[in-house]
């Protein structure tokens, strides 16, 4: 009886032992950036402030929280948001391209009442990454607001710095 269940356990500790000589890929699987950038219309925003922590699962499939500031072109005007957002980004090198759809809160603050809602967005970008852990990353977004929101923002484009680990 014992003849017959050592050739599987043979064949099993050589392919682990094959395993295990083969050279480690480097596995980075979060990354925490800061962000600025701007709007469109560009007469009614201004400079975007802000921050992603991104978590990756099989080196194409990421998941984000992403929290920013957008200050107005009018005084007292400003616009935060929190979004969550998944996308898809193969990576071929150094280059990530990605793509992906997220939602998130929005609230407008304005000098005579405020507003608040939920948001959508369709987005699109590109990762550079290097050796060291540092990232840097461009992502320009198509922004679903309410018809009800008094400030309209139709596009967002930031560029971004970050570390993975």
């Amino acid at each position: 009886m014992l003849r017959h269940c050592r050739r599987p356990v043979g064949a099993v500790a050589v392919a682990i032992a094959t395993l295990a000589s083969l050279p480690a890929r480097d596995a980075r699987a979060a990354e925490i950036s800061v962000l600025v950038g701007s709007g469109s219309p560009s007469a009614a925003w201004g400079t975007v402030w802000g921050g992603m922590l991104t978590i990756t699962l099989f080196n194409i499939v990421h998941g984000e929280i992403e929290g920013a500031r957008q200050s107005g072109a009018f005084e007292g005007t400003a616009l935060y948001t929190a979004a969550a957002k998944a996308y898809l980004g193969p990576q071929f090198g150094r280059l990530v391209p990605y793509g992906g759809i997220g939602v998130g809160l929005y609230h407008e603050s304005l000098p005579v009442d405020d507003d608040q809602g939920t948001s959508g967005l369709v987005f699109v970008g590109a990762k550079l990454k290097f050796p060291v852990g540092l990232v840097l990353r461009g992502e320009y977004q198509w922004v679903d607001l309410p018809d009800a929101a008094p400030v309209r923002l139709d596009h967002r484009y930031f560029i971004a710095v970050g570390l993975s680990f």
